[in-house]
């Protein structure tokens, strides 16, 4: 009697156990977005992003552990996409950018993970997170119609799940087969930007300004690659763009000049009023040099001293 006891109540206790769970994994991984970019600074730019990652175990498992390999193939170029034009970058197992993510498939480390078989219950899961970086010295990555443009990739055979549950001794990324992928994006926006810096622009020296004299200085800009760009010149001291002047330092003169577009020097630079015009252009995403031309015409020859006026350039993208 006491024999047939125990087999009920060990065969009560496998009914008792409701469904069996297949032990498997699955991952899910979020997008990667770098978020906006501006390739005219040439600097990295990193973010990054998290896989989450879920195992089931039966109900009685004599394999408590569960080695999850994540893979992504480094057959694959690393590489956003914008139509013809591209943005390089990388992804990676640590912050630090010194371990690529790869694929044990391709002969390369994958990300993995070890997860424990709760105390309670049949599934536990993990966070895995990972990397990216956006390699530096790209300054000539363009935009598109003068506006924000977005870069991206997506990977969704290139990745590969692979597990193995075990006892004591987990089994090596290489040794598992694929069962199944992660797929998910990675993206950028990258933005027009422009900088602009300039050089004085010196008429030298003169006694009598009886003839005009001429005298050149630059701007340089750098601008997104694709990005139209305008500058304009304000009138400085005068406040009018058609007629500038320069004052004597410590007051008691002016002498009268103008900018100009062209070596010519008959198209004055301005803001578009009084009869002036502006420089445009399109970024390179490298720094241009931009001419500005100035002459001090034939006049009146005030007295002595030190004349200038300081002209703010403005640049429109």
């Amino acid at each position: 009697m006491m024999r047939a006891l125990i087999l009920l109540l060990f065969a009560a206790a496998l009914c008792g156990g409701g469904a069996v769970h297949a032990q498997t994994c699955t991952a899910t991984a979020s997008n990667l977005d770098f978020g906006n970019v501006n390739p005219i600074s040439g600097t990295a730019v990193a973010r990054s992003g998290t896989i989450n990652v879920s195992c089931d175990w039966t109900l009685i498992s004599l394999q408590p552990n569960a080695l999850v390999c994540l893979n992504l193939s480094t057959a694959v170029t690393r590489a956003m996409t914008s139509g013809a034009n591209t943005m390089q970058y990388d992804l990676y197992q640590d912050a630090g950018h010194t371990q690529t993510w790869g694929s044990s498939f391709t002969g390369s480390t994958p990300l993995s993970v070890s997860i424990a078989k709760p105390l309670i219950g049949t599934t536990a899961g993990a966070t895995v997170n990972f990397y990216g970086q956006i390699a530096a010295g790209q300054t000539t990555v363009p935009t598109t119609g003068d506006a924000s443009t977005v870069y991206s990739q997506s990977f969704t055979t290139a990745t590969a799940i692979a597990y193995g549950y075990y006892l004591l001794v987990a089994p090596s990324c290489a040794s598992l087969t694929a069962a199944g992928t992660f797929p998910f994006t990675v993206s950028a926006t990258v933005t027009n930007n422009c900088t602009i810096g300039a050089t004085n622009l010196s008429f030298g020296t003169a006694g009598v300004i009886g003839t005009g004299i001429n005298a050149a200085g630059s701007l340089s800009i750098t601008c997104t690659n694709g990005d139209s760009w305008r500058v304009s010149l304000n009138g400085g001291g005068s406040g009018n763009v058609a007629a500038r002047t320069m004052q004597r330092q410590g007051g008691g003169g002016s002498v009268g000049y103008q900018l100009y577009t062209d070596s010519a020097r008959t198209l004055p630079w301005g803001d578009g009023s009084g009869g002036t015009t502006r420089v445009t252009g399109t970024g390179t995403g490298l720094a241009q040099a931009v001419n500005v031309y100035g002459r001090v015409p034939a006049q009146s020859t005030p007295m002595p001293g030190n004349y200038s006026d300081t002209i703010t350039a403005t640049i429109e993208f």
